[in-house]
């Protein structure tokens, strides 16, 4: 029932945000998951055994580890209706709820990320190499799920373009 619940939320959020947005869905958007790319993820030897931190940033940092990890944001912004507050820095943002880190945002502006300690290029081909083949394939993106987190490589349909990548709960694990 929980998790449907959750589904129901993220629905909800989603009408409000844009593909490629963690704005509102903090991941929940409901892409188009071709059958016949569902299944297993299947990673590269040199894929990280989990996706717990996106930039050095976990989904179990309070809002004060985030400031001592980052420092101090360059804009907050405040979602009345979602209850999500976003820490906006350079390249990336940070967007919280209750003091917790609800998912974390990395801008196509930046050369790379990291991937608990790794450093992963922005282009689909270093990622590809990096992390394997996703585990599916929605209609806005590539989605890579690991012990209960899920990351999201967001790409513009009609072009390919990263847009961004992010990391989240995996609420439907």
């Amino acid at each position: 029932m929980w998790k449907v619940i959750v589904l129901a939320a993220g629905l909800l959020m989603y009408m409000g945000g844009e593909a490629g947005s963690p704005a509102y869905t903090a991941g929940m958007s409901p892409g188009i998951v071709h059958a016949a790319e569902a299944g297993q993820a299947h990673s590269s030897e040199s894929s990280p055994q989990s996706y717990g931190s996106l930039n050095g940033i976990t989904l179990t940092d309070r809002k004060q580890d985030v400031i001592r990890k980052l420092g101090t944001p360059v804009e907050v912004k405040r979602d009345a209706i979602s209850g999500v507050t976003e820490f906006h820095y350079k390249d990336m943002e940070v967007g919280l709820r209750r003091g917790l880190t609800e998912y974390v945002h990395v801008k196509p502006s930046a050369r790379s990320f990291r991937i608990e300690d790794r450093s992963v290029g922005m282009t689909s081909a270093q990622i590809r190499k990096t992390l394997g083949k996703p585990y599916f394939k929605a209609e806005d993106g590539d989605v890579y799920l690991n012990d209960g987190y899920a990351l999201k490589v967001f790409k513009n349909r009609e072009t390919g373009q990263i847009t961004g990548v992010d990391l989240f709960f995996d609420y439907l694990e």
